[in-house]
């Protein structure tokens, strides 16, 4: 008989007991079902069944549900389909990340060595392609998220991406123009602190695991930290910087 698995999951926000359901066989449900768009509430129910099931009948999640994917699109089968969408907050505040953290650790640059902030074609056309992607990610989430589920492309895809915005800043340096730094600095800190804003709302609404034998849990320290990430990038990059200059 399948021993319990003590471990519970935190996908979604939440930590959701689980233990006569198998690690592995529950975050591959609950993946499976986030890309099908069901809310916390419909994927904590389900996994509240199983984990039930498993520990009246004694049987793994695997014999008596099958393969979790599978089992995963026998729930929503039947079901009018949902199409899986970033929030138009979650969105605009990626960009403004994205900036900031560009930007103002140029315009830190810029004023350690005294000079504007040149902006290069190389700049524009990385700027260019980040938007693009950023639409794509938009607007065709649920099929570049369903990635995922292949391992090796979520190691890859990451450092691609990078690859392909450095290269143009690489070859393509000739300036277009030049910003004083002090406004650069100013514009980076303004889109950081509105991307926090935008991150902290998305999440004032956040969705959840939820287990329907427990009470409704309050929101996570970490999901409230996520709202901070790319601040906290940005100061990791200028602390890098201190550190690449102190030695050099």
């Amino acid at each position: 008989m399948k021993q319990p698995n003590p471990d519970t999951t935190a996908t979604g926000g939440v930590d959701i007991s689980t233990p006569h359901v198998d690690r592995s066989w529950r975050d591959t449900f609950v993946l499976e079902q986030r890309l099908a768009d069901r809310t916390g509430a419909e994927i904590g129910d389900a996994l509240a069944v199983v984990d039930t099931h498993c520990a009246e009948s004694g049987e793994s999640a695997q014999d008596a549900f099958g393969d979790p994917a599978a089992y995963s699109r026998s729930l929503v089968d039947g079901t009018p389909p949902r199409t899986f969408r970033l929030r138009p907050a979650t969105v605009v505040g990626l960009v403004l990340g994205l900036f900031g953290l560009v930007a103002v650790p140029r315009a830190v640059g810029a004023w350690v060595k005294g000079t504007q902030v040149a902006v290069t074609q190389g700049d524009l056309v990385a700027v260019g392609l980040a938007l693009v992607l950023t639409m794509v990610v938009a607007l065709r989430s649920g099929p570049v998220l369903a990635l995922v589920r292949h391992g090796w492309l979520t190691f890859v895809l990451p450092f691609a991406v990078l690859i392909a915005l450095i290269v143009p800043q690489a070859l393509l340096r000739d300036t277009v123009a030049e910003f004083a730094w002090g406004t650069v600095a100013a514009v980076g800190v303004l889109a950081l602190a509105l991307q926090v804003v935008l991150t902290w709302a998305d999440f004032a609404e956040p969705d959840q695991l939820l287990d329907p034998r427990q009470p409704a849990p309050g929101r996570t320290t970490l999901q409230w930290l996520t709202a901070f990430i790319f601040p906290f990038l940005t100061l990791l990059v200028l602390g890098m910087d201190v550190i690449f200059r102190a030695v050099s």
